[in-house]
């Protein structure tokens, strides 16, 4: 599509006059190279559906696509849409609203109408409106559809082969018998040519799939999302900007429908449209006009906006240190509680307990603000249900490596400018571990104490939560959460994964209406595709259900609003592309050990920031991590011993109990709370910030050895 109706790159925007221009006008293009953001370019639009783009009306035109051949995306909450024609893409952002509809509405023009015939073709919807993205889907269903036979067969010729061994009484050891051994090598080789033939099919289904779903959003990235989103039975699953409408007649677990898509409406409860992603997007484009699209980037570049500030996108360090076996340490130690073992720095990733513990309100602002708005019971029931799906989202990619566990007294701070997020997190009781959380954002708080248990089951590593957690919205309904355990897969010996398995149970404690959601375990033949899982009903105070719910802890979460369609509540930020190479770690991960110029004087000592073994082993410097956290753990036995042995209790900055209660409230005793406390810090200035913190415990000196 690079070259259509005879265009090149020698033509000038004049030239194109004379190919009846139906609608043209400065936009902002994003540069192909990474990180260069956004230059202004001027765009053309002819009556014969090319598309092209230039520096200037008066310069060459760069690159020119057919639209009635392309795929187009857009989104009206950003402002942006997505010109995909499998070679040239086009990555468009709008000056204000009134251009987005227009380009919007003349691009709509060309892209055929769905039929009823086109039963495997896909229309790609952006979070806020069903739009314009259509795909063929008939080439990678046969590609499946071959695959899928192929593993049938697999299964009949498995399932024949035991039976087989079964009849001739071979439970484990082969019986020296000629004819035995002749047909069980038969039926060896029939399954190693099946397997040969499935891994050439995939090989197919894999070409396919990259030449045929267009890459709109940023190359691998968003194609392994994909790859990952197409299931073993060749049906395609929904994808992080939603798939809004199948023209098929089957169902399946992991095909997700928005409500009320045929009608272009938007989704309940969405934002409203803001230009202010629109207005950021042209203060930061380029100032040169003449500035080429192949100009190459800051390679050093590694900030990203996460809230109202401007963090990291990856470490300082790759991951670090040699893995060590976690089997090899779980053997040695049966019986044990793990918490009490303290396991070589090779075996974490440099993030607190409780820096963890502020991973999962990655999305609870939108979420629980959101909830609070809305007076629908269902769909506030199912929003605070999303969030605490959400909230595991974020270990997807971890495997066997664990945080710090934080040392007695130390604290995590998570605060936005923006108001929308405050997060604090405490440890307060040494053994067994205990984290205590307060968080609050606009109309919705949330608090609570979690802890760990754990059993060993010999190939895997199952991690009990033992806690509560509940949310409390601004007119007073207040939820309660019981979460599932997690398991660590394949210790002894394949890839290691992480697998969330049970029920999560959120309550209304204030109606006694209840959202149940069951997060299924992968089984053998599915592999991949068959975890993350979930899926649940909704019930009501009389204990009926009312709808249902279903998606994948690790990408989606959805509500059905009829038979035939769903409603996304919630979905996955992209992972970063090298994400891998950090610990699994996602955007938010990046930024949550990052000290910023803005916040480092206010910090207080107690911050997990500031944790020195962890901020070493967060630059790669993995000896010194090492002997660095036997010296902090070691003063810290020599604190308790000291504590111990003047009869002193022990008491947490930021969070109490009353009288007998179980559960850990914020605020310490008197009424000190930390962010009233820390306004105080912020109002005093950088120079007296550490005096008014006052006495704060210096939890991070280190054993002199």
């Amino acid at each position: 599509m690079g070259n259509p109706k005879g265009l090149n790159k020698s033509n000038s925007q004049a030239d194109i006059k004379s190919l009846n221009i139906l609608h043209e006008g400065w936009v902002l293009k994003k540069k192909r190279k990474k990180m260069q953001g956004y230059a202004k370019r001027y765009l053309i639009l002819t009556k014969e559906g090319i598309l092209t783009y230039s520096i200037s009306p008066d310069k060459p035109t760069r690159d020119s696509i057919e639209i009635p051949h392309a795929s187009v995306i857009s989104s009206q909450h950003h402002g942006t849409i997505h010109v995909d024609s499998g070679s040239s893409v086009f990555h468009l952002k709008m000056l204000n609203p009134q251009d987005f509809s227009a380009w919007r509405s003349q691009l709509k023009s060309f892209i055929p109408e769905r039929s009823s015939g086109q039963a495997r073709r896909i229309y790609v919807v952006t979070d806020d409106s069903t739009d314009l993205m259509s795909v063929d889907l008939n080439p990678l269903f046969t590609a499946s559809d071959s695959m899928n036979r192929l593993v049938a067969e697999i299964k009949k010729q498995s399932a024949l082969l035991a039976r087989k061994r079964a009849e001739k009484g071979v439970t484990g050891e082969v019986l020296n018998m000629f004819s035995w051994k002749n047909e069980e090598a038969e039926l060896n080789a029939t399954l190693q040519t099946l397997i040969d033939s499935l891994a050439a099919e995939h090989a197919n289904f894999q070409h396919v799939l990259e030449s045929r779903v267009p890459r709109v959003f940023g190359g691998e990235g968003m194609m392994s999302s994909i790859k990952s989103r197409v299931q073993g039975d060749g049906r395609y699953a929904q994808s992080r900007h939603s798939i809004s409408s199948f023209a098929t007649n089957f169902e399946d677990d992991a095909i997700f429908y928005d409500a009320d898509a045929a009608d272009n409406t938007d989704i309940a409860d969405e934002p409203e449209t803001s230009s202010r992603d629109v207005s950021s997007a042209a203060s930061d484009a380029s100032a040169s006009e003449e500035g080429d699209d192949d100009d190459s980037g800051d390679e050093n570049a590694t900030e990203k906006g996460v809230g109202n500030g401007k963090f990291r996108t990856r470490l300082p360090a790759k991951v670090s240190g040699d893995e060590v076996s976690l089997f090899s340490m779980l053997k040695k130690n049966v019986g044990k509680d793990l918490s009490t073992i303290s396991f070589p720095v090779s075996f974490n990733c440099p993030l607190s307990l409780l820096q963890a513990a502020a991973e999962e309100y990655e999305y609870a602002p939108k979420l629980l603000e959101r909830a609070g708005k809305t007076e629908d019971w269902i769909q506030r029931l199912c929003l605070v249900g999303a969030w605490a799906v959400s909230s595991y989202s974020s270990t997807k990619l971890r495997a066997s490596r664990k945080p710090f566990n934080p040392l007695l007294g130390e604290t995590f701070e998570l605060y936005r400018n923006d108001g929308k997020l405050k997060f604090i997190a405490e440890k307060v009781v040494h053994q067994p571990p205990v984290v205590a959380t307060y968080a609050e954002g606009n109309g919705w708080k949330a608090y609570g104490c979690n802890s760990v248990k754990n059993k060993f089951w010999g190939k895997s590593l199952e991690l009990i939560p033992d806690g509560s957690l509940k949310v409390e919205l601004a007119d007073g309904d207040i939820f309660s959460f019981k979460k599932p355990s997690s398991f660590m897969r394949n210790l002894l010996a394949g890839n290691k994964y992480l697998e969330h398995v049970g029920e999560l149970t959120v309550t209304n404690e204030s109606t006694g209406a209840r959202l149940a959601i069951d997060f299924k375990e992968g089984n053998m033949w599915g592999g991949s595709s068959s975890r993350n899982l979930v899926a649940g009903f909704v019930y009501n105070n009389k204990g009926e259900k009312v709808t249902e719910v279903k998606g994948r802890w690790s990408d989606n979460f959805a509500i059905q609003k009829d038979k035939e369609n769903y409603q996304v509540l919630w979905e996955a930020n992209e992972m970063p592309p090298n994400s891998q190479d950090h610990y699994g770690f996602t955007y938010f991960a990046m930024s949550l050990n990052e000290i910023t110029k803005d916040m480092e004087p206010f910090l207080p000592c107690t911050d997990s920031r500031l944790r020195p073994d962890q901020r070493a082993l967060e630059e790669g410097k993995v000896d010194e991590a090492e002997e660095t956290k036997l010296a902090v753990e070691g003063a810290q036995r020599e604190r308790r011993k000291k504590r111990e042995a003047e009869g002193k209790v022990y008491k947490p900055l930021w969070f109490h109990k009353q009288n007998d209660d179980v559960e850990w409230q914020y605020g310490a005793p008197g009424g000190h709370e930390y962010f009233k406390k820390r306004a105080e810090v912020v109002d005093a200035g950088p120079k007296k910030a550490k005096d008014v913190w006052g006495d704060l415990p210096e939890i991070f000196t280190m054993q002199k050895s």
